[in-house]
């Protein structure tokens, strides 16, 4: 995986997701149980599948689609909240590592290269790219990443924080 991943934001969305499934498979047999006696509300138990399954993808996406890392931590956060009336939280566990999971994917940033580098660590820079025109236009996306969200007042790509 490349280092622009937010891998431990992932990595804990992912874990929490676990427990709060674990915690809604649980509610969800009870529920079924429970159906047997009390009828309409046993798919309210099953809220807490859902929540656990899309907390999941949630910490899937942020590994596979980090452009996307912003908004894919604003949705673990609200699931994380929505998770302790439906699925207990996780065993509470869950609902901590969906939390702290969702936090990191909103508040991670990519580190910025060395200024001697082009993206290969130890290699040179090309004479051309050593003494970029300051004056120059700017490229519609950036050369390193290939993203076209570029800051022109800091001459630097938003994605991975190369100064072109």
């Amino acid at each position: 995986m490349s280092h622009h991943v937010p891998t431990a934001a992932g990595v804990l969305t992912i874990v929490g997701g676990v427990f709060i499934l674990l915690a809604g498979a649980a509610l969800a047999a009870i529920g079924s149980f429970l159906a047997f006696f009390i009828g309409g509300i046993a798919y309210l138990f099953y809220i807490g599948l859902v929540v656990g399954i899309i907390t999941l993808v949630m910490g899937i996406l942020m590994l596979v689609m980090p452009q996307m890392k912003t908004a894919w931590g604003a949705i673990t956060i609200v699931l994380a909240i929505v998770s302790l009336p439906t699925a207990l939280g996780g065993f509470i566990v869950g609902f901590i590592l969906a939390l702290l999971g969702g936090i990191f994917a909103i508040t991670y940033k990519v580190a910025a290269q060395p200024m001697g580098s082009m993206g290969m660590p130890g290699m040179p820079m090309p004479p051309m790219a050593a003494a970029p025109m300051m004056g120059g236009p700017l490229p519609a996306v950036c050369p390193s990443c290939g993203g076209a969200n570029i800051n022109a007042a800091t001459r630097t790509c938003m994605n991975c924080g190369r100064t072109l």
